[in-house]
């Protein structure tokens, strides 16, 4: 479950203005903001507990069946566009 508040966009030239207000909102309520400007070009602020949070899901999910297999389909995709043969006759093992 999400809380809506605290992932939010918004431009960035509203930064210099309250940057340190972001910063400091994000780290203290473990939240997300998506950043974008006038070209569309993204990125994401997020907290640090937030970051740590993400590795240590996406480390524990890395060591369980799925992430292995999830793991090998995308090297076998990474080989094959390699080779520059992917297509959708390209068999997924």
């Amino acid at each position: 479950m999400t809380n809506d508040s605290l992932f939010q966009t918004i431009d960035a030239s509203a930064l210099p203005a309250n940057l340190l207000h972001l910063l400091e909102r994000t780290a203290k309520e473990k939240g997300r903001i998506e950043i974008t400007n006038a070209d569309g070009a993204k990125c994401v602020m997020l907290s640090k507990d937030e970051l740590d949070s993400l590795e240590e899901a996406l480390d524990i999910l890395s060591r369980t069946h799925d992430g292995l297999e999830m793991q090998h389909n995308i090297e076998h995709f990474a080989h094959i566009a390699e080779q520059g043969v992917l297509s959708a006759q390209a068999p997924l093992s």
